[in-house]
């Protein structure tokens, strides 16, 4: 099998196996291959095939990499660590240790931390930690 024939399948593979990673940088390196194998179809002798493989694929890697970097939604990575300490309202009781709170605007599952005292009357609680999706309030 000829040079470039290898290289444009190992790009396709690359492209087929892109399809269930969905990072791009596959994309990038199969691209970087195909470009290599159109330099084999011109006769370009290995070690030039490597050089512009090798050349190609780090840069569109490094592209990738530099794109994401700039592009980072830090409202996305939520640090619930922040969350601790605040305070939530009840809003409803299920038995004496389970509530749903109202915190962000929205109602979540609470359960009451181990040594809490069950007030159905008190309004106001305290987040002492996070288990799952469900607050530990006391």
């Amino acid at each position: 099998m000829e040079a470039h024939w290898i290289w444009w399948l190992v790009a396709v593979v690359l492209v087929i196996a892109e399809m269930s990673s969905g990072t791009f940088y596959l994309i990038a390196v199969a691209s970087g291959l195909a470009i290599a194998g159109a330099v084999a179809y011109m006769g370009v002798g290995w070690s030039g095939q490597a050089a512009v493989a090798a050349v190609l694929c780090s840069a569109s890697v490094a592209g990738i990499y530099r794109w994401k970097k700039q592009h980072d939604r830090p409202h996305e990575n939520v640090n619930f660590a922040n969350d601790i300490g605040q305070t939530v309202r009840a809003v409803s009781w299920s038995d004496e240790r389970h509530a749903r709170v109202s915190y962000r605007g929205a109602e979540w599952d609470a359960e009451l931390a181990g040594k809490a005292a069950a007030d159905a009357s008190r309004q106001t609680w305290r987040i002492k930690e996070f288990v799952g999706n469900r607050l530990i309030i006391e």
